[in-house]
């Protein structure tokens, strides 16, 4: 029987280094054209893309999406463990690649502690307890095109060593009664890398990782120091062979999704887009060819809270193609839908977010082609603001909705009789 999953490495390292931005391919046997990497996992709630419906996909640069078994345990016994026709109906994605991992990859609060026979998620229903018979249940019943095994993720940055080494060996004891069930079913499985804050751990996990037969590896920095994003991510990624595929948490925003290029990861969570339309921002960087030099720094997203954007009558990004710039809804309007908390505003930035991130994405691959990534790396740092994007919305009083219109409004009087 064929493989379900080959990944093809199309780039080679310039150096002695396993570690360097690479271009590749992922081929999966129910998709006819192979997913060109690096490339960012659609983020997803419940099986949805936040604000968008399945016909507001079309168009989009959604190659696979990520989908976490935490937003479906609310419930003791939830309905999509008793749904017969596999996860891909249920959420009304049948054509599409999924990814099915436990934790939201965005999610890094503290929960109750795990044991060696369940790990502990927080839902709004409360604390479920997942064990490796329930995993099983879940790859059985749900049938995603990829799933990674359980992992004893650790929440608290000051863990000590033991606990550290704890989380290691559960995990790796963990995805050994993972392997056969996912290899009866021919589901690729992807291993998760602990090791936490200790790079010996990060080591040792990759080291006795590669031992077993499986198809992708995961590393996470979600919740860490960010100075300490890359040595960490060299101990975890420097062991793991080049011939499968990696993928990172904790990685979201450009800047560090172009440092995980850097150390050869091949996919990311795409939680970026849906956090910058919580924000009410949107996406307008550019990076390679498409980035065009300024002698000031520039801003990675628009404001569309911004009160001055109530008159600005063009389109949120003139360059970009995706149906909300090219229809085209102007800035005024998606400030006005904002200020008038319509839904349709979330609608039009949450499309043009995910298709700018796609777009971010295909410009990094066509760089590492070109063989100039590193440079247009160095490029992008320089000209773009990298403090952190707030939330628009924080400060904001509502307008009258024919001032966000743009239409001048008299002042109204009280008259006292």
């Amino acid at each position: 029987m064929a493989n379900a999953l080959t990944f093809t490495c199309l780039t080679e390292s310039a150096t002695a280094s396993k570690l360097y931005p690479r271009r590749g391919a992922l081929q999966l046997l129910k998709k006819k054209q192979p997913i060109q990497t690096p490339v960012c996992l659609t983020y997803t709630i419940r099986g949805a893309v936040p604000h968008l419906v399945v016909d507001n996909l079309a168009g989009l640069p959604t190659d696979m999406y990520h989908l976490s078994l935490e937003h479906f345990l609310e419930e003791r016994e939830p309905s999509s463990l008793k749904y017969p026709h596999g996860i891909h109906k249920y959420v009304h994605l049948e054509n599409e690649v999924i990814f099915c991992d436990m934790r939201d990859p965005q999610n890094n609060n503290f929960v109750t502690f795990n044991t060696d026979k369940h790990l502990s998620v927080d839902t709004h229903g409360g604390v479920r307890q997942v064990t490796p018979e329930l995993w099983a249940k879940v790859l059985e019943t749900y049938r995603p095109d990829l799933y990674s095994a359980m992992a004893d993720i650790i929440c608290d940055k000051d863990a000590k060593t033991k606990r550290i080494k704890r989380s290691v060996d559960r995990t790796l004891r963990w995805l050994d009664e993972c392997l056969p069930k996912a290899k009866s079913s021919g589901t690729p499985i992807f291993a998760p890398v602990m090791g936490h804050t200790s790079a010996e751990e990060r080591q040792r996990s990759s080291t006795e990782t590669m031992e077993r037969d499986v198809e992708g590896y995961s590393v996470s920095v979600l919740g860490l120091n960010q100075d300490d994003f890359a040595p960490l991510l060299q101990a975890s990624l420097e062991p793991l062979p080049s011939d499968k595929p990696k993928l990172a948490y904790g990685l979201t925003s450009p800047e560090h999704i172009l440092l995980g290029v850097s150390k050869g990861i091949d996919l990311f969570d795409g939680s970026y887009a849906y956090k910058m339309t919580e924000r009410g921002r949107a996406i307008t960087l550019k990076f390679g060819e498409k980035l065009e030099k300024s002698d000031n720094k520039q801003d990675k997203t628009v404001n569309l809270w911004n009160t001055k954007l109530a008159q600005t009558f063009e389109p949120l990004d003139t360059s970009c193609g995706c149906y909300s710039c090219s229809t085209p809804h102007t800035k005024a309007y998606i400030h006005h839908l904002l200020n008038a908390h319509e839904m349709l505003g979330t609608i039009l930035l949450m499309g043009h977010n995910v298709f700018q991130l796609g777009q971010f994405m295909e410009s990094i691959r066509h760089s590492i082609e070109k063989g100039s990534f590193s440079q247009d790396m160095d490029t992008f740092m320089e000209q773009y603001n990298h403090e952190k994007e707030l939330d628009g919305e924080q400060g904001h009083v509502d307008e009258v909705d024919a001032d966000s219109l743009g239409v001048a409004v008299k002042k109204k009087r009280t008259l006292v009789l």
